[in-house]
């Protein structure tokens, strides 16, 4: 059982505080799995009976028949009329009751309680219900396994027969396959026909459905370009000038909103750009990445070409993961991947394969050396050698995934 720990220790200092906390991410990144290591951290370290936890999955088919913050609050006054102490009331997946914010709100007055609620959408306390219980929430935001938490996995799951990790290996499948935490759970022949499974899913209920979508075809290969595309900069023109390459006139209104419902589904981040030299954001050519990776594999149908990219996904989403807002950097007609900001710090990257040779050293190094403020600049790549110079350091990704540098 792995604790999480980048998550139970944002939680912890918030129990039994009159907060609601509130976990949101992508559809089976861990967030039932993270309100079933809360429960276990209420028993066992709180000393809470068991009978005062009440846990409400809103896509089990036992609770089916809440749709609205009326039928829940029917459930959660049942549920609670005979208890006596303080009552742990946990929601998972809020997002499929209708005025759920109501409900919640209430719900602090009504019982003594310490709340706990899931939702796999990026938008949910942005709606204009969701004043209600502005001020009265903590956000933690769950992503799929980083390689640190696939590798302590590994060590939990052959503790018993004593077997060494191959860390190799494990890191190959980790880029091939992502960090989805079941995806760990299966063998080989099973992951990747998991992993379209779990996309359609995720398209199906919380693209598609939520935002009524009719034109499934267009948002299928808006999508698919955008996944060729990961790591690449480009604009509403240029994917409406690829649409249009593969007979479909669509407005670039239309692409900015099928966008916007990808990234609220959890499915997608929008990186933009930024003006080290003019201080400003650019309005045009964002980046997008995966919020996992894997995807990438059971959309490509098993093209590795990319790898570049996927390496580039991998360590965006850990400097996401590790708390920095993150924008794509452009100075002296160069580009710098990743400028990383956190608690008025700021860091620079550049993320490639391998350092084949001097022109590609040359490539990755030099917009760093273009920058001439005193912050840390960073070249990850995958070889093992340290090519460090100039102030820039060097560092291998896997190395850096395994550690809490940065």
């Amino acid at each position: 059982m792995v604790k999480r720990e980048l998550y139970l220790k944002k939680i912890r200092p918030l129990i039994n505080k009159d907060i609601i906390k509130v976990i949101t991410g992508i559809r089976r990144c861990g967030k039932s799995y993270m309100l079933n290591l809360i429960k276990e951290e209420l028993l066992n370290n709180h000393n809470i009976k068991e009978s005062n936890i009440i846990l409400i999955n809103l896509e089990s088919t036992k609770y089916n028949m809440i749709k609205s913050d009326l039928d829940l609050n029917e459930i959660v006054f049942k549920l609670t009329e005979n208890l006596s102490g303080k009552i742990y009331l946990f929601f998972d997946e809020i997002q499929n009751v209708d005025k759920w914010e109501k409900s919640i709100n209430g719900y602090r007055v009504d019982l003594d309680c310490d709340i706990y609620i899931t939702g796999s959408n990026a938008e949910l306390l942005s709606g204009e219900l969701a004043t209600l219980i502005a001020g009265r929430y903590m956000e933690i935001k769950m992503y799929p396994f980083s390689f640190k938490e696939a590798l302590l996995f590994e060590k939990e799951k052959i503790k018993s027969n004593k077997k060494e990790i191959n860390e190799t290996q494990l890191f190959d499948n980790y880029i091939k396959y992502g960090g989805m935490p079941f995806i760990f759970h299966l063998e080989e022949s099973e992951k990747l026909n998991y992993l379209k499974d779990l996309y359609n899913s995720i398209l199906l209920k919380d693209i598609i459905q939520r935002n009524k979508i009719r034109d499934i075809d267009l948002l299928d290969r808006l999508l698919k370009y955008l996944i060729d595309n990961i790591g690449h900069t480009f604009s509403a023109l240029s994917i409406s000038k690829y649409l249009k390459s593969e007979n479909r006139n669509v407005s670039r209104e239309t692409i900015y909103n099928y966008l916007f419902y990808c990234i609220n589904g959890c499915l997608i981040f929008k990186v933009p750009r930024e003006d080290l030299i003019g201080k400003k954001l650019l309005k045009i050519s964002e980046k997008y990445y995966l919020t996992d990776h894997g995807f990438n594999q059971s959309m490509a149908e098993g093209n590795k070409q990319n790898i570049g990219q996927i390496l580039e996904n991998i360590v965006y989403m850990e400097l996401v993961r590790r708390g920095y807002d993150i924008t794509i950097g452009k100075a002296n007609g160069y580009e710098i991947d990743f400028v990383c900001k956190k608690n008025k710090n700021k860091i620079y990257i550049q993320v490639s394969y391998i350092l084949a040779d001097e022109e590609v050293i040359k490539r990755e190094f030099r917009p760093l050396m273009k920058i001439k403020d005193s912050y840390p600049k960073y070249v990850l790549s995958l070889d093992e050698f340290d090519l460090s110079k100039e102030g820039i350091r060097h560092l291998n990704i896997k190395e850096f995934l395994k550690t809490d540098e940065l």
